[in-house]
């Protein structure tokens, strides 16, 4: 049998890459396999574009985490293009942070945006960003900052970095961002489709997932309101409810309302870089994988594409989740043949499908033996 993998990552246990590898060695002694780790902007957008382009390399710099802690990070870079590849998770990530550390008001995108000075500095003209994984939630304030913008209170006065300073923002000066990304375009590529405002809004949704208590929440809230009227007073762009833009701490905000980011959703950037279509073709039976399945994965995560694929070539499915939802599984593809292995039927609890996901993949894949 012809079996196509395409994993996401099981965010929190397994890596796109290790979920491929895992599947791999059990089905390739049986079956004719082919892998390829999907990134929708998230955990592997750096190892994604490294599959993609061989020649590419890792280029090392130093930058800030959303705690302000200077710490070694790494992008991609492609010189023949004149491109880098970033990934937010590297820089400020959620994943790497301790839960004592976890600081919604306070942490900060700033060292994103001095990843991203490093590689115009290097020479780049195109800059994707993937979105996702941050410890922060400052709608790319902080980015923006390291690339010379001034957020000023009403005296002129800087404010500091995090999403709370941004309560006091009166006014902004991008006159030194719009002169250091000249002749740069930047693609952020988000994995989620909720606006940076409102129930489904970044503070709302995301903030508690960066340790967020209600109270901090409704002030996120009250920030970013502030924060979104500044800039569309600034630059007449409407951050508030456009799509994305509460992609990774709101950050995707950041970068379309004042650094000109063209938003490029995950599914939709898989299928503008990959043949699935000739892929699915190829195959009798498609893998593909995500932490959870929910009404996130159907909007334009990595999976979509896989399954809307399949759907098309009339393949089978085997989708491995950590958990999903059952509402979510009435708006999949129309006459797709799919079949769900979820962690947590399987585990003794939650912690036990993070600790062993591995072993319940393995599971997984042996049950098609």
């Amino acid at each position: 049998m012809n079996i196509l993998i395409l994993p996401n990552s099981l965010k929190g246990s397994l890596s796109a890459r290790q979920t491929a590898r895992v599947l791999q060695q059990a089905l390739g002694r049986q079956h004719c396999v082919k892998t390829f780790p999907l990134s929708d902007g998230g955990d592997g957008f750096i190892d994604f574009f490294a599959a993609l382009y061989p020649s590419a390399r890792k280029i090392s710099c130093q930058s800030q985490n959303a705690f302000g802690t200077v710490k070694r990070t790494s992008y991609l870079w492609l010189p023949a293009q004149k491109m880098a590849v970033l990934e937010t998770a590297r820089i400020c990530g959620l994943g790497s942070a301790q839960k004592a550390e976890l600081d919604a008001l306070g942490a900060s995108s700033f060292g994103v945006g001095q990843v991203i000075a490093h590689a115009v500095k290097k020479g780049a003209k195109k800059i994707y960003v993937g979105l996702g994984g941050v410890a922060c939630n400052d709608g790319g304030a902080g980015l923006v900052r390291a690339l010379g913008a001034r957020l000023l209170d009403a005296r002129g006065r800087e404010i500091t970095l995090g999403a709370k300073p941004l309560l006091q923002l009166a006014q902004l000066d991008i006159t030194l961002l719009k002169r250091a990304l000249k002749g740069v375009q930047i693609y952020a590529v988000a994995d989620v489709t909720n606006p940076l405002l409102g129930a489904h809004g970044s503070a709302r949704v995301f903030g508690p997932q960066k340790g967020a208590t209600p109270t901090q929440v409704r002030t996120l809230e009250k920030a970013l309101t502030r924060y979104a009227r500044v800039v569309q007073k600034t630059t007449g762009k409407n951050i508030a409810r456009t799509p994305s833009t509460a992609a990774a701490g709101a950050l995707c905000a950041g970068l379309y309302g004042l650094c000109g980011a063209k938003i490029i959703l995950g599914a939709d950037f898989l299928r503008a870089h990959l043949p699935l279509d000739t892929w699915a073709h190829w195959a009798d039976l498609l893998i593909t994988s995500e932490g959870k399945l929910d009404s996130q994965t159907l909007y334009g995560k990595a999976p979509l594409a896989v399954l809307q694929a399949a759907a098309r070539a009339h393949k089978p499915v085997l989708f491995i989740c950590g958990q999903y939802e059952e509402k979510a599984l009435r708006r999949l593809p129309q006459g797709l043949a799919l079949q769900i292995f979820c962690l947590a039927d399987f585990a003794k609890n939650t912690q036990d499908s993070i600790s062993r996901a591995g072993v319940y993949v393995r599971r997984a894949a042996k049950a098609l033996l």
